[in-house]
């Protein structure tokens, strides 16, 4: 084979490539293909994290101005439910500038790692060093798009221990007759509608005045709160995939009531079943069927089947849906510190050192109001020890709900 001329002039027609040079040009060509496709299979799921990641952050940062509510101030001492008043103790303390309340993408970053491995920023004692437990009021309210009467249809005391790393609750009955204070005798979910009729612009009056009434009734101290409104409730279900619930007797009401006022039949099969959120909620508001007891056994299933699907939690898509379901649903006293602290303890809890109880008969007895309401009327004393005690944990407690109906 004749050797190519090394130099070329103008116009001179060049001599074509021997075959080992064209296999080695397109060998080389595929390489450069194939190391492109790596390249792409390897980063575009960092670029897809990324930017699925940049929206946690700022859907959490917008969640902290829209969902985060301090209480105000105690106006009158806590009455242990026994006649004697103890100190008021002051609201719970705004965090300090380290608590990041309105915190940048990279601390919503760094907060979210410590939450997850359990760093030192999330540890209870360094966020609540005073504290060796927090009373957390847990409401779910019943409101309409259209207005009408704001009430707390769910009502649930938690005691979360932050040394044991337990958490005690007790679900009180919507039609529990309660002194109202400034009020007089009421249903204790009419509370968190008269406290906001009585300031109508502070998003906060109506918790507050429904944790006014639980201390004067019963001197149980509330330290934070979280507070769902159950219009929203179906997105947050709905964004963690819906929640898997073993319903343990068939259900059929044929009076359940629809958004516009109006009735329809509602039927739930007994039996292991995965509910999305239109489903839950009607499970957890239905109650024609049996009874208001029954109802709230049910609604704390709802809320164990959510919070058993939120720590089993996988898909970063998802994180991102609840984040932005929940910042339109819930308000609470916790700032982003706190939150960070709270996360990271459930997902360290173990399902048995989590305890539901239902205050019932024979403690409380049917009987009607001086209005003529139905209503549950019980000894406020027996009713504050019964509390105290089952959030504490010192003894047995009322029918207590296992994980998801089991």
């Amino acid at each position: 084979m004749q050797p190519r001329p090394q130099n070329l002039l103008h116009g001179q027609r060049p001599v074509t490539a021997t075959p080992r040079e064209y296999r080695r040009a397109h060998w080389s060509k595929r390489r450069k293909i194939a190391i492109a496709i790596a390249l792409l299979i390897v980063f575009a799921p960092i670029v897809t994290v990324g930017w699925y990641a940049w929206s946690i952050t700022n859907a959490i940062g917008d969640a902290q101005d829209v969902a985060v509510v301090d209480f105000p101030e105690r106006r009158e001492p806590i009455n242990d439910g026994l006649g004697n008043q103890q100190h008021a103790l002051t609201a719970s303390p705004v965090p300090t500038d380290e608590s990041n309340d309105d915190p940048s993408s990279l601390d919503v970053a760094r907060g979210l790692i410590s939450a997850r491995t359990g760093g030192e920023n999330t540890s209870p004692s360094a966020v609540w060093p005073d504290k060796l437990y927090l009373n957390i009021l847990v409401v779910g309210l019943d409101t309409r798009p259209e207005g009408g009467d704001q009430n707390a249809d769910v009502i649930i005391i938690a005691r979360l221990d932050l040394e044991a790393k337990t958490m005690n609750s007790v679900s009180l009955p919507r039609d529990l007759l309660v002194e109202i204070p400034g009020y007089g005798e009421g249903k204790i979910n009419g509370a968190y509608g008269i406290g906001a009729d009585e300031d109508p612009e502070s998003r906060v009056a109506g918790i507050a005045k429904l944790r006014e009434t639980i201390e004067h009734n019963f001197g149980i101290p509330i330290d934070d709160y979280v507070m769902i409104d159950f219009e929203g409730f179906k997105e947050v279900v709905d964004a963690v995939g819906g929640i898997d619930i073993n319903v343990p007797t068939r259900i059929v009401d044929k009076a359940f009531p629809t958004e516009d006022y109006g009735t329809r039949t509602l039927v739930v099969e007994a039996g292991p079943q995965h509910m999305d959120g239109e489903m839950s909620l009607a499970y957890a508001r239905t109650r024609h069927a049996d009874s208001d007891d029954q109802r709230r056994e049910r609604q704390m299933l709802v809320i164990r089947a959510l919070f058993e699907k939120g720590r089993e939690l996988g898909t970063i898509t998802r994180v991102a849906d609840l984040i932005t379901a929940l910042s339109d649903a819930a308000q609470t006293s916790f700032h982003w510190n706190e939150q960070l602290a709270l996360a990271a303890l459930a997902l360290n809890m173990d399902e048995s050192l989590i305890h539901m109880s239902n205050l019932e008969q024979p403690l409380i007895q049917p009987g009607t109001s001086s209005t003529g309401a139905w209503v549950y009327v019980g000894d406020p004393g027996a009713i504050s020890a019964f509390i105290e005690s089952a959030l504490s944990g010192k003894e047995a407690v009322s029918r207590s709900v296992g994980p998801a109906g089991t």
